[in-house]
Formats: structure tokens, sequence, C-alpha cells
């Protein structure tokens, strides 16, 4: 399916285009899955680095004797 021409693709982004200004919702449409996995990527980096955060806080242990 890669393998199509470009004149292929520029059509599909043409009737994208076209699409987005007659009807603007089609843009909601189209971007609501971007979004989402940009808010699921902050929100897994967030957790990422607060992990980090609380690890670089605790004070190993030792055991046995100093």
């Amino acid at each position: 399916m890669a393998a199509r021409s470009p004149s292929f693709w520029l059509l599909i982004a043409v009737l994208l285009v076209t699409g987005i200004m007659v009807h603007p919702s089609l843009a909601a449409v189209i971007t609501v899955p971007i979004d989402v996995a940009l808010i699921v990527a902050l929100r897994w980096q967030a957790h990422r680095e607060g992990r980090a955060a609380e690890k670089a806080l605790r004070v190993p242990l030792r055991r046995g004797f100093i």
C-alpha cells in the first residue's frame, strides 16, 4: 500500500483538507485520537518522573553492622 504513487497520497490530503474546511467537526474527529494518545503519553511520562523522584528521596537501608 505504501508503494502507491504520490498523486494518490496528494489526493487523500486534498480530500481531508477540503473535508475539514467544509465540515470543521471532521477536524475534531481526526484529531481526537491524536490528543488522547498525547495525554496518555504525558501521564505515563509524569508517572515515570514521579517514581524516579520518589526513588531518589528514599534512603538506602543498610543491613548488618556498620
